[in-house]
Formats: C-alpha cells, sequence, structure tokens
C-alpha cells in the first residue's frame, strides 16, 4: 500500500533551532519580510496597470466605434466592417 506524504513534521529540536537562530539574528525577521514583500509589491503594481491600460483600451474601443459609425453615416456600412464593429 502505498503511504501519503504530508510533508514534514515539525520537530522539538527544529523549533529549538529557529530560536536560537532568530535569538542569535534579530535582523533575519525584517530581512525575510522584506523579501517576501518585493514580489507582492511587482504583483500589486501590475494588476492595477493591467486595470488601467483596460481602461485605456475600452475609451479607445469606443472612439474607434464612434468614428465608424459616423463615417458609416455617409455611406452604407459593409459587412466587414458591421462585423468588426460588432467585435470591437
Amino acid at each position: 500500500m502505498l503511504k501519503h506524504h504530508c510533508g514534514t513534521q515539525i520537530t522539538e529540536a527544529d523549533k529549538e533551532r529557529a530560536i536560537n537562530l532568530i535569538s542569535d539574528k534579530p535582523w533575519l525577521i525584517p530581512a525575510t519580510v522584506l523579501l517576501e514583500i518585493i514580489p507582492v509589491s511587482i504583483v500589486a503594481y501590475g494588476f492595477f496597470k493591467n486595470r488601467r491600460l483596460q481602461t485605456k483600451l475600452k475609451i479607445e474601443r469606443e472612439k474607434t466605434m464612434r468614428a465608424y459609425l459616423k463615417q458609416g453615416k455617409d455611406k452604407e456600412m459593409t459587412l466587414e466592417e458591421q462585423h468588426f464593429l460588432k467585435h470591437l
């Protein structure tokens, strides 16, 4: 029968080693937190930049659609132009 691997078990010796390491080198805590904050801030920046660019894209699509509709008032629109406007 196969055994399920549930991960490592933390022993008392491991806890004691971690406590000793932190008490000997307390600067490790802020350095570790800083290293974890950097990727989170990059992800947050990318998320908000993506939202801003999506909004700009929607505005440009609306401008394009209005320009085609304004142009289409003078003449009949072709099927390709109608399809383009539907999927814009």
